[in-house]
């Protein structure tokens, strides 16, 4: 084994050195060794937590785009939805941290990394609905995005202002939200679900 043939080689090299003269020429010349230990330990133990404790597994996601971070309101929304929906609110993500530039926008405050967090989570099929501003809704269609259709018409669109969550998401006149659904989303009875509830309440 690896280990042993490291320590067995260290026991032959350090024979005869005093504790501190062993510990200075491990130092020296075995750094990246012990390096190279501590860094695969610590890969092992993070794959550990994300398949374990630290895996969340998720019924339904909705992110708003471009709305002021609200953690207490998304954590309430995450309660209406969970008993609305008939699912654990550990199951249920609301997530309003998505600050988010685009052609013909600036967002005060934007982080890049949250264009990029965005689109991931749309490409792997994280994001069952979306709310956004109408904007943006045409920016991701420019991009070749795709959505669910939602009514009888056609439509892959509802505005907010004719929905449940009207009353706690706030939207611009000039640039009104929108509630989308990515054609990508992994959920798509839960998706329906959330759309009944904020269309109709059931």
């Amino acid at each position: 084994m690896f280990f042993r043939r490291w320590i067995e080689d260290i026991r032959t090299k350090t024979k005869g050195m005093s504790g501190s003269e062993r510990a200075e020429y491990i130092a020296e010349y075995y750094w990246y060794h012990i390096l190279l230990l501590f860094l695969g330990i610590g890969l092992v133990v993070l794959i550990g937590y994300h398949v374990t404790a630290g895996r969340r597994t998720v019924s339904f996601a909705c992110v708003i785009v471009n709305e002021k971070t609200d953690y207490e309101r998304d954590d309430a929304l995450v309660g209406r939805l969970a008993e609305a929906m008939n699912l654990s609110p550990e199951r249920v993500r609301v997530d309003s941290d998505y600050h988010i530039s685009y052609t013909g926008h600036i967002e005060v405050g934007n982080n890049e990394s949250d264009y990029e967090k965005f689109f991931f989570g749309w490409s792997m099929g994280e994001l069952d609905a979306v709310v956004m501003p109408a904007s943006f809704f045409r920016y991701c269609q420019g991009l070749s995005g795709k959505f669910r259709t939602v009514s009888a018409d056609g439509a892959d669109a509802v505005p907010l202002g004719s929905t449940q969550l009207a009353d706690v998401i706030r939207e611009s006149a000039d640039d009104p939200m929108l509630i989308v659904f990515p054609s990508e989303g992994k959920h798509e009875k839960e998706a329906e679900d959330f759309l009944r509830y904020i269309t109709d309440g059931g």
